[in-house]
């Protein structure tokens, strides 16, 4: 998306090689001139084969990682440490023109389902459809949505662990702030097993009635996704200038995101409802912190601007 942006803004001009032979589902490839830069949006260090990454990363001269943190490439990479640099918070998101998004079959076929089932197109989550500006509150509004993972879904690890954090924050929630919050699970069959009173209808987990619920929002919660990455609702979160409260990171992102500017960090549904009860009781922090991740924003995080910066770092200006 950021590459398209780029184009329609008349700096950079595209070819796009849909049949590229990569390593790994999770990976892009820019090749500009004889600069060969890998985008790596993989959740953590999940690799089907490190070794077969390793060789791909030699081949490349710049490697930018989502998921990124510099004792695992030593650990897994470390011949390779100097040419992996951080990519930071990544969402699914497009911009109008955008012909290459979602050009996949199969992904194609779930499309044709959703809309069936009266979902918006994926072609419709355009990156402004995220963007909103800070804005002061007199009244906080708290949001917390989130899944359930099981082992027949992922092989990341402590899933228990994870689903009942989860849990124990939307019962939270619910109990602190019943008029305040929208805190609840998506439905699905491990969470009808284990939580079914806190399941949110399917109209309220639609992804255009989330954005627009997120972005009515003041503070918004999020937890670490598979595999120790940072989930996607945190970058959408700080795309639309919300206060935030997150998961204590594994992994690092580009720029300056500062715990007590950009957000506040948790392990634990204790410490969570702590900055929970911090941020409702003080609206001018809340405003702070969505004019910092406003910022943020428009420093690293929009689509062309984190592409440009990307490619600044690897030598290139555009």
């Amino acid at each position: 998306t950021g590459f398209i942006m780029l184009e329609k803004q008349g700096k950079a001009h595209l070819s796009i090689n849909g049949n590229a032979k990569l390593p790994s589902e999770g990976i892009a490839e820019a090749v500009i001139g004889d600069t060969k830069i890998a985008y790596d949006m993989a959740d953590g260090y999940n690799f089907r084969s490190p070794a077969e990454i390793d060789k791909y990363i030699e081949e490349c001269d710049f490697d930018f990682k989502r998921s990124f943190s510099d004792k695992l490439n030593k650990e897994f990479f470390p011949n390779q440490t100097n040419k992996i640099y951080k990519w930071g918070f990544n969402y699914l998101v497009t911009c109008n023109g955008n012909v290459y998004f979602n050009n996949n079959p199969e992904k194609r076929l779930l499309e044709a389902v959703n809309l069936f089932r009266g979902r918006k197109p994926l072609k419709y989550f355009t990156y402004d459809r995220f963007e909103a500006l800070p804005n002061r509150i007199a009244d906080p509004k708290i949001l917390f949505m989130t899944r359930l993972w099981d082992s027949l879904q992922t092989s990341s690890k402590n899933l228990d662990a994870v689903n009942s954090t989860r849990i124990e924050i939307v019962k939270a929630l619910r109990k602190e702030y019943p008029q305040n919050s929208t805190a609840g699970i998506y439905d699905s069959e491990l969470a009808r097993e284990l939580c079914p009173k806190l399941i949110l209808p399917s109209k309220v987990t639609k992804r255009e009635n989330y954005l627009e619920t997120m972005k009515n929002s003041d503070i918004c919660i999020g937890s670490i996704g598979l595999h120790g990455s940072i989930g996607w609702k945190t970058g959408e979160y700080v795309a639309a200038a919300r206060a935030v409260i997150n998961e204590s990171f594994c992994y690092e992102v580009s720029g300056s995101f500062e715990i007590g500017k950009n957000y506040f960090s948790f392990k634990g549904v204790d410490e969570c409802m702590k900055h929970v009860d911090t941020l409702f009781h003080s609206p001018d922090l809340i405003y702070e912190m969505k004019k910092n991740n406003h910022q943020y924003y428009l420093d690293y995080l929009r689509p062309d601007v984190q592409v440009a910066n990307s490619l600044k770092e690897a030598g290139i200006i555009i």
